[in-house]
Protein backbone atom coordinates (compact mmCIF):
# COMPACT_ATOMS: atom_id res chain seq x y z
CA UNK A 1 0.00 0.00 0.00
CA UNK A 2 1.09 3.59 -0.37
CA UNK A 3 3.32 5.47 2.02
CA UNK A 4 0.50 7.91 4.19
CA UNK A 5 0.83 10.88 1.90
CA UNK A 6 -2.11 12.49 2.07
CA UNK A 7 -2.30 13.73 -1.63
CA UNK A 8 -4.64 16.26 -2.19
CA UNK A 9 -8.02 14.42 -3.16
CA UNK A 10 -11.24 16.11 -4.59
CA UNK A 11 -14.22 13.43 -4.41
CA UNK A 12 -17.23 13.02 -6.69
CA UNK A 13 -20.34 11.73 -5.87
CA UNK A 14 -23.62 11.52 -7.64
CA UNK A 15 -25.90 8.82 -8.57
CA UNK A 16 -26.42 7.17 -12.12
CA UNK A 17 -26.67 9.88 -14.74
CA UNK A 18 -26.01 12.82 -13.08
CA UNK A 19 -23.29 13.60 -14.78
CA UNK A 20 -20.18 12.92 -12.31
CA UNK A 21 -18.33 11.02 -14.79
CA UNK A 22 -18.47 13.74 -17.69
CA UNK A 23 -17.38 16.29 -15.42
CA UNK A 24 -14.57 14.06 -13.87
CA UNK A 25 -13.05 13.97 -17.19
CA UNK A 26 -13.39 17.95 -18.01
CA UNK A 27 -12.15 18.50 -15.01
CA UNK A 28 -9.32 16.31 -15.49
CA UNK A 29 -8.01 18.32 -18.57
CA UNK A 30 -7.26 21.43 -16.27
CA UNK A 31 -3.05 20.97 -15.69
CA UNK A 32 -3.24 20.63 -12.20
CA UNK A 33 -6.26 18.17 -11.52
CA UNK A 34 -5.88 14.29 -12.07
CA UNK A 35 -9.14 12.56 -12.68
CA UNK A 36 -8.80 8.65 -11.57
CA UNK A 37 -12.15 6.56 -12.07
CA UNK A 38 -11.73 3.54 -9.92
CA UNK A 39 -13.87 1.65 -12.60
CA UNK A 40 -11.20 2.56 -15.38
CA UNK A 41 -8.70 1.56 -12.67
CA UNK A 42 -10.13 -2.17 -12.25
CA UNK A 43 -10.39 -2.41 -16.06
CA UNK A 44 -7.09 -1.16 -16.71
CA UNK A 45 -5.51 -3.90 -14.04
CA UNK A 46 -2.51 -5.99 -15.35
CA UNK A 47 -4.61 -9.51 -14.89
CA UNK A 48 -1.25 -11.17 -15.19
CA UNK A 49 0.09 -9.31 -12.50
CA UNK A 50 -0.31 -10.59 -8.53
CA UNK A 51 -2.99 -8.12 -7.50
CA UNK A 52 -4.65 -7.92 -11.25
CA UNK A 53 -4.57 -12.11 -10.59
CA UNK A 54 -6.91 -11.42 -6.82
CA UNK A 55 -8.89 -8.97 -7.86
CA UNK A 56 -9.53 -11.28 -10.62
CA UNK A 57 -10.52 -13.96 -8.32
CA UNK A 58 -13.83 -12.22 -6.80
CA UNK A 59 -14.83 -9.94 -9.96
CA UNK A 60 -15.01 -13.49 -12.34
CA UNK A 61 -17.25 -14.76 -9.79
CA UNK A 62 -19.57 -11.95 -9.76
CA UNK A 63 -18.28 -10.73 -6.01
CA UNK A 64 -17.43 -7.24 -4.86
CA UNK A 65 -13.72 -6.69 -4.67
CA UNK A 66 -13.34 -6.15 -1.06
CA UNK A 67 -12.51 -2.76 0.56
CA UNK A 68 -9.21 -3.66 1.67
CA UNK A 69 -8.08 -5.13 -1.98
CA UNK A 70 -10.09 -2.11 -3.68
CA UNK A 71 -7.71 0.20 -1.55
CA UNK A 72 -4.72 -1.38 -2.20
CA UNK A 73 -5.53 -1.49 -6.47
CA UNK A 74 -5.95 2.20 -6.19
CA UNK A 75 -2.55 3.01 -4.21
CA UNK A 76 -0.78 0.24 -6.51
CA UNK A 77 -2.01 2.57 -9.34
CA UNK A 78 -1.25 5.90 -8.13
CA UNK A 79 2.38 4.66 -7.34
CA UNK A 80 2.48 3.80 -10.45
CA UNK A 81 1.47 6.98 -11.67
CA UNK A 82 3.85 8.50 -9.71
CA UNK A 83 6.37 6.88 -10.97
CA UNK A 84 5.96 7.35 -14.26
CA UNK A 85 5.65 10.90 -13.74
CA UNK A 86 2.06 11.57 -14.60
CA UNK A 87 1.20 12.37 -10.84
CA UNK A 88 3.80 14.51 -9.08
CA UNK A 89 1.99 14.61 -5.24
CA UNK A 90 3.47 17.82 -4.46
CA UNK A 91 1.78 19.82 -7.73
CA UNK A 92 -1.52 17.70 -8.54
CA UNK A 93 -4.96 17.35 -7.11
CA UNK A 94 -6.69 13.63 -7.38
CA UNK A 95 -10.48 14.32 -8.90
CA UNK A 96 -11.75 11.17 -7.16
CA UNK A 97 -14.96 8.88 -8.47
CA UNK A 98 -15.44 5.61 -7.52
CA UNK A 99 -14.03 5.43 -4.20
CA UNK A 100 -14.22 5.48 -1.30
CA UNK A 101 -17.16 3.68 -1.97
CA UNK A 102 -17.79 2.56 1.60
CA UNK A 103 -17.24 4.02 5.68
CA UNK A 104 -14.43 1.26 5.81
CA UNK A 105 -12.63 2.60 2.62
CA UNK A 106 -12.86 5.79 4.05
CA UNK A 107 -10.78 4.62 6.88
CA UNK A 108 -8.60 3.05 4.82
CA UNK A 109 -8.12 5.84 2.87
CA UNK A 110 -7.92 8.42 6.05
CA UNK A 111 -4.07 8.06 5.66
CA UNK A 112 -3.94 8.15 2.12
CA UNK A 113 -6.00 11.39 1.00
CA UNK A 114 -6.60 14.47 2.16
CA UNK A 115 -9.88 15.25 1.46
CA UNK A 116 -10.17 19.08 0.37
CA UNK A 117 -13.55 19.23 -1.10
CA UNK A 118 -16.52 16.62 -1.65
CA UNK A 119 -18.68 17.46 -4.53
CA UNK A 120 -22.19 16.07 -4.34
CA UNK A 121 -24.08 16.23 -7.58
CA UNK A 122 -27.64 15.78 -6.37
CA UNK A 123 -30.74 15.19 -9.18
CA UNK A 124 -33.71 16.47 -7.47
CA UNK A 125 -36.29 15.53 -10.45
CA UNK A 126 -35.76 12.00 -10.65
CA UNK A 127 -38.39 11.66 -13.63
CA UNK A 128 -36.27 13.24 -15.80
CA UNK A 129 -33.40 11.47 -14.03
CA UNK A 130 -35.06 7.88 -15.35
CA UNK A 131 -35.82 9.77 -19.24
CA UNK A 132 -32.04 10.73 -19.19
CA UNK A 133 -30.84 6.52 -18.04
CA UNK A 134 -33.30 5.37 -20.34
CA UNK A 135 -32.06 6.87 -23.73
CA UNK A 136 -28.40 6.63 -23.01
CA UNK A 137 -29.28 2.91 -22.23
CA UNK A 138 -31.15 2.87 -25.75
CA UNK A 139 -28.51 4.28 -27.93
CA UNK A 140 -25.85 2.05 -26.18
CA UNK A 141 -27.49 -0.92 -27.60
CA UNK A 142 -28.17 -2.22 -23.85
CA UNK A 143 -32.13 -2.35 -23.48
CA UNK A 144 -31.84 -4.19 -20.33
CA UNK A 145 -30.45 -0.84 -18.41
CA UNK A 146 -33.54 1.01 -20.04
CA UNK A 147 -36.04 -1.02 -17.97
CA UNK A 148 -37.54 1.65 -15.08
CA UNK A 149 -37.43 -0.69 -12.06
CA UNK A 150 -34.09 -1.35 -12.93
CA UNK A 151 -32.99 2.11 -12.98
CA UNK A 152 -35.30 2.96 -10.02
CA UNK A 153 -33.38 -0.07 -8.05
CA UNK A 154 -29.71 1.65 -9.44
CA UNK A 155 -30.84 4.86 -7.85
CA UNK A 156 -31.98 3.71 -4.48
CA UNK A 157 -29.17 1.18 -3.78
CA UNK A 158 -26.38 3.74 -4.76
CA UNK A 159 -28.73 6.31 -2.24
CA UNK A 160 -28.82 3.82 0.11
CA UNK A 161 -24.61 3.36 -0.05
CA UNK A 162 -23.74 6.42 -0.41
CA UNK A 163 -25.33 8.08 2.53
CA UNK A 164 -23.39 6.63 5.15
CA UNK A 165 -20.37 7.73 2.94
CA UNK A 166 -20.86 11.43 2.92
CA UNK A 167 -21.81 11.14 6.64
CA UNK A 168 -18.22 10.03 7.67
CA UNK A 169 -16.76 13.39 6.50
CA UNK A 170 -17.37 17.02 7.53
CA UNK A 171 -20.11 18.53 6.42
CA UNK A 172 -18.19 21.77 5.38
CA UNK A 173 -16.45 19.94 2.93
CA UNK A 174 -19.77 19.11 1.09
CA UNK A 175 -20.49 21.17 -1.71
CA UNK A 176 -23.69 20.89 -3.29
CA UNK A 177 -24.50 21.28 -7.00
CA UNK A 178 -27.95 20.75 -8.87
CA UNK A 179 -27.43 17.94 -11.46
CA UNK A 180 -30.11 18.92 -12.97
CA UNK A 181 -28.57 21.48 -14.80
CA UNK A 182 -27.05 20.88 -18.23
CA UNK A 183 -23.60 20.32 -18.21
CA UNK A 184 -21.64 23.26 -18.79
CA UNK A 185 -24.00 25.48 -15.80
CA UNK A 186 -23.11 22.42 -13.65
CA UNK A 187 -19.64 22.42 -14.67
CA UNK A 188 -19.48 26.50 -13.39
CA UNK A 189 -21.26 25.41 -10.09
CA UNK A 190 -18.44 22.69 -9.33
CA UNK A 191 -15.58 24.62 -10.60
CA UNK A 192 -16.98 27.53 -7.68
CA UNK A 193 -17.09 24.68 -4.91
CA UNK A 194 -13.44 23.68 -6.14
CA UNK A 195 -12.06 26.96 -6.33
CA UNK A 196 -10.37 27.70 -2.95
CA UNK A 197 -9.53 24.33 -2.49
CA UNK A 198 -7.18 23.71 -5.55
CA UNK A 199 -3.71 24.85 -5.63
CA UNK A 200 -3.39 28.10 -8.17
CA UNK A 201 -0.01 27.06 -9.72
CA UNK A 202 -0.25 25.90 -13.10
Amino acid sequence: MAEAKGYAAILMFGGPGSGKGTQGVVLGQMPNLVHLAMGDIFRGLDKTSDIGKEFLSYSTKGQLCPDELTVRVFCHHVDGEIEKGDIRPDYHTLILDGIPRTPTQVELLASVIDVKRIIHLVMEDRDALIARLIGRAKKSGRPDDADRSVIENRIEVYERETRPVLDAYPAKLIGRVNGDQPPLAVLSDVAKCMADCVSPNI
